[in-house]
């Protein structure tokens, strides 16, 4: 189990990322799965999304998180039945977990030339910044605005008009990020890694 990355980033936060290099046999093999997880494995269709489901599995045996407190609601988010939060994403071959006390969000994506042709449809201010939005800008762009939309969870959310993020600055990886209605105002601290396969960004609500 290749953990990539695994740090606190700070007293009440920690982020996991793990490259899956198992195949489904092996990770089968390796985890107890109680009645409801196997269910769930049973629902999906890939082996990519099977292995990307026993994945989170270890990362949570790994941070020492019973997987049997992991829940989903409706649309799908987990959850855990305590206070403490957790937020889950995976693309390919890759698996990232952030848990905290506070809402946190978190988003990963195998780098592909397809989100230019979409990044319309959810950049409005960002549209106009001097930064050149090639793939990997775009990206992190998606990453930190699905990102906030992980930790707001509220359903209806406008990634163009309710979500803001400033200028990236490539060199710092940290930005500040915004949630916005008519009812609230939300800010986040950002960060975001352009990697040569992937980019990923979690938020962490202030």
């Amino acid at each position: 189990m290749p953990v990539i990355e695994d740090f606190n980033v700070s007293s009440n936060t920690r982020y996991v990322l793990w490259e899956i290099t198992e195949n489904y046999e092996t990770l089968f093999s390796g985890i107890v799965l109680d009645l409801k997880s196997k269910q769930l494995l049973s629902q999906k269709k890939s082996e990519t999304h099977k292995n990307q489901f026993l994945a989170v599995r270890y990362l949570l045996k790994y941070l020492s998180i019973d997987i049997h407190n992991l829940n989903y609601d409706n649309l799908g988010k987990p959850f855990f039945e305590n206070n403490y939060k957790i937020s889950i994403s995976h693309s390919g071959l890759y698996v990232a977990i952030i848990i905290s006390d506070t809402a946190v969000g978190i988003d990963i994506e195998t780098i592909n030339d397809r989100i230019l042709k979409i990044k319309s449809k959810f950049l409005e201010t960002e549209l106009n910044y001097p930064l050149e939005l090639n793939t990997e800008t775009s990206l992190v762009y998606w990453n930190i605005k699905e990102s906030v939309f992980k930790a707001v969870d509220k359903p209806g959310i406008d990634f163009k008009n309710n979500i803001l993020v400033p200028p990236l600055d490539i060199k710092k990886n940290v930005v500040k990020s915004w949630y916005i209605d008519d009812d609230k105002i939300y800010s986040f601290d950002t960060r975001f890694k352009i990697s040569k396969k992937y980019t990923l960004a979690f938020v962490i609500k202030n």
